[in-house]
């Protein structure tokens, strides 16, 4: 679509590496707080699984409850990506009890997170882009849970491919086709691409999510400007 469309909804524009392609970055920071929530809230069992060679990420994925979980978490742990590139404002995590466990905080801030990204997706049809299917590659692509959630929440299929290192895959293709190996990219997509799962959103689910995604929508309505004096609070206090 013309930049200037795309501008206008927060959303860029580059060349791809391949003649007649294009990219958008729709990001956010969910690894990021699953970083953080893992450190936080599972540093020693984190030590305890790398010393041991495990990966601490496939517990505490277990934790996560059914359904949606009852926490609104903003991701303004940093500057968040498109649309909004929202830098001066904080996190939060709403709707704890006494009660809430821990594997409902990790689902919150998933939840969050893909929300976030909702915001991009649902933007993309005005620009005359149709998304009809997503992949999932990176670190949270391994995480069954993390990927389910998503589909649900989006509404939207999400494969998984065989190699969800797509940056690696992609260059390994480009140099395919430099080298000779192979006589163009969809040769060379044909020959390393494979699709291993697709999760299938729930459609019970997705009803499900429909009212927190409100919920969600405004928290930051009703708390920017206080979000946004604590976050210049805070800035001054590192600043000393």
């Amino acid at each position: 679509p013309p930049s200037a469309v795309m501008i206008a909804r927060g959303l860029n524009t580059e060349h791809h590496a391949v003649p007649g392609k294009y990219v958008s970055f729709l990001y956010n920071q969910g690894g990021a707080l699953v970083k953080w929530y893992r450190d936080t809230f599972a540093a020693e069992e984190h030590r305890q699984a790398l010393g041991a060679g495990d990966d601490v990420y496939d517990a505490l994925f277990a934790e996560v409850p059914e359904g949606p979980s009852g926490i609104i978490a903003l991701p303004h742990f940093t500057t968040t990506g498109p649309p909004d590139f929202i830098s001066e404002s904080c996190g939060v995590v709403a709707g704890l009890r006494l009660e809430t466990p821990r594997g409902a905080i990790l689902k919150g801030i998933l939840e969050g997170a893909t929300f976030y990204l909702k915001s991009c997706v649902d933007r993309l049809p005005e620009t005359g882009i149709t998304v009809t299917e997503l992949r999932a590659t990176g670190g949270g692509s391994k995480s069954d849970v993390w990927l389910q959630l998503s589909a649900d929440i989006l509404g939207r299929p999400l494969v998984r491919p065989a190699v969800t290192e797509a940056g690696a895959l992609g260059a390994a293709i480009i140099a395919g086709v430099g080298s000779g190996a192979f006589n163009s990219f969809g040769e060379g997509i044909a020959s390393m691409v494979r699709l291993e799962r697709t999760f299938t959103p729930v459609a019970e689910r997705h009803a499900q999510y429909a009212p927190w995604l409100t919920r969600y929508q405004g928290l930051w309505s009703r708390l920017q400007d206080y979000l946004q004096e604590l976050a210049a609070a805070k800035a001054e206090m590192v600043s000393r």
